[in-house]
């Protein structure tokens, strides 16, 4: 199923992240780290800030899931592009779309060529969420699980010292 088919492609409109002034909207971009988000800001009269969910892809292919409102990095060649579902989905179906473009598609982007509204929209989101076998939300709850059992070792480990 093309990526169309599930979700509206919509292109960012923004600034520079240096242009902004301190706020409490997340401004996504390039990096993989911390869920795309490099700072938060004030967003101006002009911008186009998302309503999530939805699911960021930056310039560089990377998809990241956005559940409350953000601002994409929108300005030159590198903006990144938004997919807000055609039909409600979960935010384990939203995961799921963005791990299989990641996986699918990351690939085809970088430096040399960016992605785009025109370059994502006939792209193929196969297998649907509905067609795995993948258990998702017991691998989420499996992994949050693990992380919540790491966090707290940790503070244990912490407050013997």
């Amino acid at each position: 199923m093309k990526i169309s088919d599930i979700f509206k492609v919509a292109v960012a409109r923004s600034k520079s992240v240096d242009d902004y002034t301190s706020g409490m909207v997340p401004f996504v971009t390039n990096t993989e780290l911390n869920n795309g988000i490099v700072d938060y800001v004030e967003p101006f009269d002009d911008d186009k800030v998302f309503s999530g969910p939805a699911i960021c892809i930056s310039g560089l292919g990377h998809a990241t899931v956005h559940a409350k409102s953000f601002l994409p990095k929108g300005n030159g060649g590198d903006s990144c592009t938004i997919l807000s579902a055609l039909d409600e989905l979960t935010h384990t179906e939203l995961v799921y779309y963005a791990a299989l473009f990641n996986v699918l598609h990351k690939w085809r982007f970088s430096y040399g060529r960016k992605a785009s509204k025109r370059r994502l929209e006939n792209l193929d989101l196969s297998p649907t969420h509905s067609e795995t076998s993948i258990d998702l939300s017991g691998e989420i709850e499996s992994n949050n699980e693990m992380m919540l059992a790491l966090l707290k070792s940790k503070e244990a480990a912490l407050s013997e010292v």
